[in-house]
């Protein structure tokens, strides 16, 4: 991740060196978007990255193979070493013995659930992941506390502040027989059109064929785990949050190894077709 930005540094260099703020301005992004991606504390999108390369005068086709190689680079180091079973294992996780204790907050019903989750989203420091798997598109459940919630996590990375800021969520495309379900797709267009211009948000797609919903959790940076439970009538939900990071690394984990091997949510779409 750092050779990457240090690429991107030189390219910066060799423009001139335009300031953070006006790239930003050009890049349609927050000013700590660009720090981010400049300082390596961040692997940009190549939606981010294009934007960057033509705000400094180059071709964004001249970088997509090493932004790939970068990018096969990273997600073999977030998948760690493989264990004699080939199956990927967590790195680092504290050394916390053999007995925890979690104090969680219980959250009966729906609007209980989504309320608590919106404003842990509007606290959120620098990292929000999300998954959302369930058999109907966000836009057909009626509470005003689930519709904030998803406006909320929008808007919250689109606001520009000195933050690094990162929404990366998973998207269960319901299949039959390897055909989508027909609203959820349709929502899921409404969707990427809603979030192509905002760069600190990514979606993958997880095609779901299983009739049933998933299991559903939001990631609020690094000590904050949301998870969902739903099912009967469609507006049935609820759940519970823990404060751990133990806890949160081992969610954590789970996401990425989800996460890498998902199509990009356009990429999806376009293959879709009509």
């Amino acid at each position: 991740m750092e050779a990457f930005a240090e690429q991107l540094r030189e390219l910066r260099l060799r423009c001139f060196e335009p300031t953070e703020a006006r790239l930003a301005l050009q890049m349609k992004c927050g000013r700590s978007s660009v720090s981010a991606m400049l300082n390596g504390r961040r692997f940009p999108s190549w939606e981010l990255t294009s934007a960057f390369v033509t705000a400094c005068g180059a071709e964004p086709a001249d970088w997509l193979d090493r932004w790939r190689d970068a990018k096969r680079r990273l997600d073999a180091l977030r998948r760690g070493p493989a264990g004699q079973d080939g199956s990927a294992r967590p790195a680092a996780l504290p050394d916390v013995g053999g007995a925890a204790l979690l104090a969680a907050t219980w959250y009966r019903s729906n609007p209980e659930f989504y309320t608590a989750a919106a404003r842990c989203v509007r606290a959120a420091r620098a990292e929000i992941r999300v998954t959302y798997t369930r058999r109907y598109p966000p836009d057909q459940y009626t509470t005003k506390a689930s519709a904030d919630y998803f406006a909320d996590i929008l808007a919250w990375a689109r606001e520009d502040t000195e933050d690094q800021r990162s929404v990366r969520r998973i998207i269960g495309v319901p299949e039959t027989d390897g055909v989508p379900d027909r609203d959820v797709l349709a929502w899921a267009r409404r969707h990427r059109e809603e979030t192509r211009q905002l760069l600190n948000y990514e979606a993958n797609v997880l095609r779901w064929t299983a009739a049933a919903d998933g299991l559903n959790m939001a990631l609020i940076d690094d000590s904050t785990v949301f998870l969902a439970f739903s099912g009967g009538a469609r507006q049935k939900l609820n759940g519970f949050s823990v404060q751990d990071p133990t806890y949160m690394s081992y969610f954590a984990a789970y996401f990425e190894q989800l996460w890498t091997p998902l199509q990009p949510l356009g990429a999806y779409l376009d293959a879709a077709g009509n």
